[in-house]
């Protein structure tokens, strides 16, 4: 069996099981053959996405428990396995392609092999063609977006306040941001400047991260700070699936990148930013904050305008906004749900 053969199958594995797999593209198959090594993509076609304990695995193979768990180990060091770190008896599961994936999991931890450049310059290529030819056709928004938990307006209800939404999982993490990385790796000197350790994992996700040499752990007071400097930083938070938590911005990020594809990946939040055009000083910040042009600002009359219809809640703008001009109301849909 040729060494694109193998790899082959296993895109092909990918995209059979997967909900919202890749395109099968050159880059995709250079990922795997880089997060892969032959063996290790062989013994991946009887693990499957679909998984199975040790010993069924063991069923599967032949190959004796030790060396099998030696060989799933670097595996989920690399990203391409993952299992439950708490259970006695865990099933172990090649990733599919996000929360966690291929688009994720290679770049989590930073450079750390011999091939993350290049995997990264893969990623980078794969996730473009992913986010526009499978994201961006899926013709519903699926990306939830939390207003920050600095914007939020006094009484909010705790379940829109993604801090509070993460408190009770027990254990924390954040992880470089792929999308980021990737464009960094792929593009040198010409990428955003926003921050680069961004994503948030929690719970049994974060576990295995940590464990794995994916993510940094954090206490719970260090993931709300880690949040409010995302949001500070022009990061939106958006998803909370499966433990995983994106902070993401325009330039680089797959959500964005399938947003301006099909223009309705975002679930806005359940709150609209509105102006005070007597505290507003025309400074602007706000235009330049806000990710997807909702804003318009008369620096002449310091007046501020808000696109309700394409304000998707996010607070950033009330979170930059030096004179307090900006405010987060309820959205009006989400008012008379609530009432």
């Amino acid at each position: 069996m040729s060494k694109i053969d193998v790899f082959e199958q296993v895109a092909d594995m990918i995209i059979e099981e997967d909900i919202v797999p890749p395109p099968k593209t050159p880059a995709f198959l250079k990922l795997l053959s880089l997060q892969f090594t032959k063996s290790e993509a062989r013994l991946a076609l009887k693990v499957r996405t679909t998984g199975g304990t040790l010993d069924e695995i063991h069923e599967r193979t032949g190959t004796p428990k030790d060396k099998l768990l030696k060989r799933l180990m670097t595996m989920a060091d690399k990203g391409t396995i993952h299992y439950s770190t708490t259970s006695d008896n865990p099933v172990y599961h090649v990733v599919k392609t996000a929360a966690p994936g291929f688009s994720e999991t290679g770049l989590w931890g930073g450079v750390r092999f011999p091939y993350t450049v290049e995997l990264g310059k893969a990623m980078h290529d794969m996730v473009g063609s992913w986010a526009t030819q499978t994201l961006g056709q899926l013709g519903f928004p699926y990306a939830p977006v939390w207003a920050a938990p600095a914007s939020l307006p006094e009484g909010a209800d705790p379940a829109h306040n993604l801090a509070e939404a993460i408190k009770d999982e027990g254990y924390w993490s954040v992880s470089n941001c792929p999308c980021r990385l990737s464009r960094w790796l792929t593009d040198p000197g010409n990428h955003c400047d926003h921050m680069l350790e961004a994503c948030v994992m929690t719970g049994e996700e974060s576990r295995w991260a940590v464990k794995h040499g994916m993510a940094r752990e954090l206490s719970y007071d260090e993931v709300v700070e880690v949040l409010n400097e995302c949001n500070r930083n022009g990061l939106v938070s958006t998803l909370n699936i499966q433990n995983n938590i994106c902070n993401c911005c325009n330039d680089c990020c797959a959500i964005f990148k399938a947003e301006k594809e099909c223009g309705n990946a975002f679930i806005p939040s359940p709150y609209l930013a509105q102006g005070d055009d007597d505290l507003c000083n025309g400074c602007n910040i706000c235009t330049d904050t806000c990710p997807v042009n909702a804003i318009e600002v008369n620096r002449d009359e310091s007046t501020v305008f808000v696109d309700e219809e394409t304000c998707f809640g996010c607070g950033l703008c009330v979170v930059a906004c030096k004179p307090e001009s900006l405010t987060l109301k309820s959205r009006p849909e989400a008012a008379s749900e609530s009432a």
